[in-house]
């Protein structure tokens, strides 16, 4: 598939099942409890450590749902998956595993280089060309992780196994045979359709609470099923 084929399809995939979007949305307000009931973070400190914790559950059920999201879609499955809240937190705790340890290297490159370069560019009395300097590098090293990771998510995604996402030297491989330039341009347009769709959904705000919640549902609902149905297409059409 060409890209804009996998953008048509992610965009088309959330409406194929109404049902199911509506749930995911819903997935995503519970993920988001605290914030939308506290939105600015005054609310009693005992109500909303629980509305923390419960957000903390759902946002780990939501990302283990975006798993099966995308091993329908490298399965070549029109089906928008249900939801199995167990199966998906276990898989969700997985993800940040994978996330844990596809970023912790990135951070100790730019710690270490950004203090290197700070330094030097001290000693020559450029101090901010070198922060400068370190910032660059360091967001080109969390760029290349992050397509890494995404790519170490699609096989775990598609084997199942926790185990095939530290297979480094493949994710590598597989991140060559998508093409590193073939994913950040549909992040790039999948950015830029999400702030299209937010701009809209984002009017219904408006409404107090109400037109948050549904906002949240839509926008939530929509991210979910567009963004790791096309992950999952891009991964499986190179």
């Amino acid at each position: 598939m060409s890209l804009g084929e996998i953008i048509t399809d992610a965009v088309k995939y959330p409406f194929s099942d109404i049902t199911k979007f509506l749930i995911v949305g819903v997935l995503a307000v519970l993920a988001g409890l605290n914030s939308i009931v506290y939105p600015n973070g005054d609310g009693n400190a005992v109500i909303s450590l629980i509305l923390v914790l419960i957000s903390l559950i759902f946002a780990l059920i939501l990302s283990g749902y975006s798993v099966n999201v995308i091993k329908n879609a490298i399965q070549n499955s029109s089906a928008i998956p249900d939801v199995d809240p167990v199966a998906n937190l276990v898989d969700g705790i997985k993800v940040i595993i994978i996330g844990i340890v596809y970023f912790i290297i990135p951070l100790i490159i730019a710690f270490i280089f950004g203090g290197l370069t700070s330094f030097v560019g001290a000693g020559l009395n450029h101090a901010g060309a070198g922060i400068g300097i370190g910032v660059i590098v360091s967001f080109i090293v969390f760029i290349i992780f992050a397509i890494f990771e995404t790519v170490a998510v699609s096989r775990f995604a598609d084997s199942g196994e926790l185990g095939a996402a530290f297979n480094f030297g493949a994710v590598i491989e597989d991140a060559k045979r998508i093409g590193f330039l073939n994913i950040i341009l549909y992040v790039i347009v999948a950015v830029i359709i999400l702030l299209i769709i937010s701009f809209i959904v984002g009017l219904l705000a408006i409404i107090p609470f109400i037109g948050v919640l549904i906002a949240t549902i839509i926008l939530g609902g929509f991210f979910t099923l567009f963004y790791y149905r096309g992950i999952g297409l891009l991964y499986a059409s190179a």
